[in-house]
């Protein structure tokens, strides 16, 4: 699943024409939509000159601005009118200023991700939220998922925010399948809305986040995506991260050189360390792309292996994966110390086509890696509960391992995408449509029919 095709600088035509979202937000309150009426009202009282008319006058003299009216008023009837007009135009320049308050409010959204999040109003408790826990076809055996909310795509989220409401009920759905979520940018409030929604659904003992900086060739993108991670990292104690992912597959596509990379990579790990944060930090490319240079500048080396795109076909595909990967990347790890191995994408489209592999055009729909639910089932089932087979101690942290691995961790992260993401269209083709189909659940938290978790025997993630 290549999500390096997104630049997030590129998106203002990917506006999820043929998606509805998850959950549409809607921001104007009542009161909201009152006040801008009254505010409006006013406006709609002034004259050629900007001057007000008295808004509680019938006409006649009383409904012209005088300005040496006070002077003249000797009556005490009428200076106490003059007191009640003064007042409700006093009140009246209030409710316009706060109008325009509002509207200019808008119209200078930040671009960055701090700021007030949205709380939202859903809970552990709320029916909503208990109408989606105890999923009996869910089980919590993925040490991580890819997750990436519905609208958190910039610069469209200016105008369709993502929802606090909506990101909490998929982490419902999501706690019952992992503790872990990786995220691939801090655009659009996504990381302070996860972590909202993980204290709302009191997860914050069992459920982190692998905060993501995505980065690209344009600078304003890599420096907006930075500061936002040092405002969330400053916000948020480090108990709620397993790490910082500065950056996926940017070596896959040539978007940095190596050194370019590491030289951001080393810049993020000193602010960090000058903030008193201490956080393992990391990239995410190919598997065939990383390099012991590149594996030395980095806490995390997060290999993306996806047999589906080498053609393998799947009744071959979990026994291929784990040797591609030992034999590629955590061999580029020998001898070094405080390394953590991570497949960082691993997973099998639901639908959409076949590949046999790079530079290989398939003689027919059967060859090769097949996209179906069945296929799906099948690398599920030899994938999943083989690694949990083998002992938490092996998944979490290798002891047992061979003289040359001393030192390291081996740590496989096989992120499975949480929900098919129907925007990603517009990178499917006439013959390779699954793009949209990498996701356990469709873009409604439904698990797809016909898929199956397998329970492994009742054995969970720690």
């Amino acid at each position: 699943m290549d999500l390096g095709a997104i630049d997030p600088m590129e998106l203002a035509d990917d506006d999820d024409d043929d998606y509805t979202p998850r959950g549409s937000n809607q921001r104007m309150t009542t009161a909201a939509a009152g006040g801008a009426a009254a505010g409006f009202k006013a406006l709609a009282n002034r004259d050629t000159n900007s001057h007000y008319g008295q808004v509680y006058g019938g006409g006649g003299t009383d409904s012209m601005e005088k300005s040496a009216w006070l002077s003249k008023q000797t009556s005490g009837k009428k200076r106490l009118r003059w007191w009640a007009a003064g007042f409700l135009a006093l009140l009246i320049l209030g409710i316009v200023g706060a109008v325009l308050g509002v509207i200019f409010t808008r119209r200078s959204t930040p671009s960055t991700s701090s700021g007030s999040v949205e709380t939202g109003t859903l809970t552990k408790s709320s029916p909503e939220i208990v109408a989606l826990l105890n999923n009996k076809n869910l089980h919590k055996v993925f040490p991580g998922i890819d997750y990436t909310p519905a609208n958190a795509q910039y610069p469209n989220c200016l105008t369709t925010p993502t929802s606090q409401q909506e990101i909490t009920k998929d982490i419902a759905v999501l706690s019952q399948l992992t503790n872990k979520i990786r995220l691939y940018g801090t655009d659009c409030q996504q990381t302070e809305k996860i972590i909202s929604a993980i204290s709302a659904l009191e997860l914050n003992h069992t459920m982190t986040v692998y905060m993501g900086i995505w980065l690209d060739t344009n600078q304003t993108t890599n420096s907006r995506q930075l500061e936002q991670a040092y405002d969330v990292l400053q916000a948020y104690p480090s108990s709620h991260f397993s790490g910082v992912i500065v950056g996926n597959e940017v070596l896959f596509r040539k978007d940095m050189t190596e050194t370019q990379l590491i030289s951001t990579i080393t810049s993020v790990k000193s602010n960090l360390t000058a903030q008193g944060i201490t956080l393992p930090i990391g990239t995410s490319d190919l598997g065939s792309a990383w390099t012991a240079t590149m594996a030395s500048a980095v806490d995390l080396v997060l290999a993306n292996v996806h047999p589906f795109f080498g053609g393998v076909v799947v009744d071959q595909a979990a026994a291929w994966t784990s040797t591609f990967w030992r034999n590629n990347d955590v061999s580029t790890t020998a001898g070094m110390t405080g390394k953590t191995n991570i497949i960082g994408e691993v997973g099998w489209p639901s639908s959409g086509g076949n590949d046999c592999g790079a530079g290989v055009t398939c003689p027919d729909s059967a060859s090769g890696a097949v996209a179906g639910i069945t296929q799906m089932n099948k690398f599920l089932s030899d994938w999943v509960c083989q690694q949990l087979s083998n002992g938490t101690e092996y998944f979490w942290r290798v002891n047992a391992l061979s003289r040359n691995d001393a030192g390291r961790t081996l740590l496989i992260e096989y992120r499975f995408e949480a929900f098919d993401e129907p925007w990603k269209n517009i990178y499917n083709t006439a013959t390779e449509k699954w793009e949209t189909a990498w996701g356990i659940m469709d873009s409604s938290r439904n698990l797809k029919t016909g898929i199956v978790i397998p329970n492994c025997g009742g054995k969970t993630v720690s």
